[in-house]
């Protein structure tokens, strides 16, 4: 299975130890290419929308395919991954749209979630463990991590995975597989993504 270009996204206060560990594991079993940078900061201060989605994808996630966000306690109220996340749901030609995994970091209990039949069977291949969930309510309580972006898109049935660290961290092979299947339905993906950026942490 080819490797793809992986940028993650995490709230480097909180989750450090994490991308650390990812990044160990990628480096054990060449999971993908990692196309991460260091931390920075933009000053969104008198800039638009649009000139903030150019800093973060042509500066930040420039090249990257698949988005990997680490889900921790405080990461849907970090605006930086709101920017992040928005930038790999557009679409140009100079750089279009990425893939999207996330992943749940042990100190959560949220809900796991398959963004496709592929994705069901790697994540727990049982389905007597699943469960279908109709109204934005049901999403809420079952995800009360996820980013909003992300709540957006997978309560109107878009395809984004969501997996609990363990099952990734123990099989390296089940990571790449959702990395891959992320990258390759990534171009037939409409992303529901107008939401206002967030300009504020919270």
């Amino acid at each position: 299975m080819k490797k793809h270009k992986v940028f993650i996204s995490y709230y480097h206060k909180d989750d450090q130890h994490y991308k650390d560990e990812l990044l160990e594991l990628n480096k054990k079993y060449d999971i993908f290419d990692n196309y991460s940078v260091p931390e920075n900061d933009v000053d969104d201060r008198g800039k638009t929308r649009e000139s903030i989605r150019k800093i973060i994808r042509d500066k930040y996630i420039i090249d990257a395919t698949v988005l990997v966000l680490l889900c921790g306690r405080n990461t849907r109220g970090r605006k930086f991954i709101d920017w992040e996340l928005h930038a790999a749901m557009y679409d140009t030609k100079k750089n279009p749209k990425m893939g999207i995994l996330v992943i749940n970091l042990p100190m959560i209990e949220q809900c796991e979630h398959a963004g496709d039949e592929n994705d069901k069977n790697l994540i727990d291949d049982n389905r007597a463990n699943w469960v279908s969930l109709a109204e934005r309510q049901e999403y809420e309580k079952a995800f009360s991590y996820l980013p909003w972006r992300v709540m957006d898109n997978i309560s109107k049935g878009i395809p984004i995975s969501v997996v609990n660290w363990s099952k990734v961290y123990d099989a390296p092979e089940v990571l790449k597989a959702l990395i891959h299947n992320a990258f390759a339905r990534r171009k037939c993906t409409v992303y529901k993504n107008n939401a206002l950026l967030k300009r504020k942490n919270s």
